[in-house]
């Protein structure tokens, strides 16, 4: 079984934004499009996991901007799972040049829960792999992003079918869209990082209201439903 999974991309005009850097969306599609092929060719994919009753669950993830991708380029993504605890699941990914410089680094965290009852499951012999590719791109745990208070009124959003994935919910990517229309970063304000905590799953017609928050070379941003509960918190830090 192959424990490093690779594939070069051709980035595309609508993956860079109106300053032409790459929209956080566009890093975790990369993501989410590498990850998903990996989990299908080990044996761990969408359909394999449904037909044992179980479904992954993405809980964090981060990446850093090492070098700017320019439109049009060509790289190289790569993604790989590192040997599983108890119930967390973690799978790293890097985006290369065609020289093997790095561009974007990305960690992200996972659980496995019971598609019916919804419930973690403890499964850490669910990779069948004979060996782990061990490089980590954040060392040590991803920490959980901060709560903060904002007196900057809410960006209002209602999710829409657009949006939903296979899962019926809003799809991983979608959030940092929501983060970025409310913040609405200037030219100077250049990402370095960016970290999303998924706390809650955000269903179609769903109201969040988006708040966020400067201070210094860090923007924090959160999606609340009208009953005040957090669905999710995204942490910013600028070059």
């Amino acid at each position: 079984m192959k424990n490093l999974w690779q594939r070069e991309y051709a980035l595309r005009a609508g993956d860079f934004d109106k300053f032409d850097r790459i929209k956080p969306s566009s890093a975790l599609d990369l993501f989410q499009d590498a990850a998903g092929q990996h989990a299908e060719s080990i044996g761990v994919g969408f359909g394999d996991m449904l037909s044992q009753h179980y479904l992954w669950v993405l809980t964090r993830i981060k990446f850093e901007i090492v070098s700017a991708p320019a439109r049009y380029q060509t790289v190289v993504v790569k993604t790989w799972p590192l040997k599983p605890n108890r119930l967390n699941y973690r799978r790293e990914y890097c985006i290369e040049d065609l020289d093997g410089n790095k561009l974007i680094i990305g960690s992200s965290e996972w659980v496995v829960i019971d598609s019916v009852e919804r419930k973690l499951i403890s499964a850490p012999d669910l990779y069948k792999l004979d060996a782990y590719h061990d490089e980590v791109m954040f060392e040590g745990k991803l920490g959980k992003v901060r709560d903060f208070e904002s007196v900057v009124l809410p960006r209002v959003v209602n999710a829409g079918f657009s949006e939903l994935d296979v899962h019926d919910h809003v799809n991983n990517t979608k959030y940092a869209n929501y983060a970025l229309d409310a913040i609405n970063p200037t030219k100077n304000e250049i990402l370095k990082t960016f970290q999303i905590d998924y706390r809650k799953e955000v269903t179609q017609g769903t109201t969040l209201n988006i708040y966020h928050l400067r201070d210094d070379n860090v923007i924090s941003a959160k999606g609340t439903n009208n009953d005040g509960d957090i669905m999710f918190a995204c942490k910013i830090e600028l070059k």
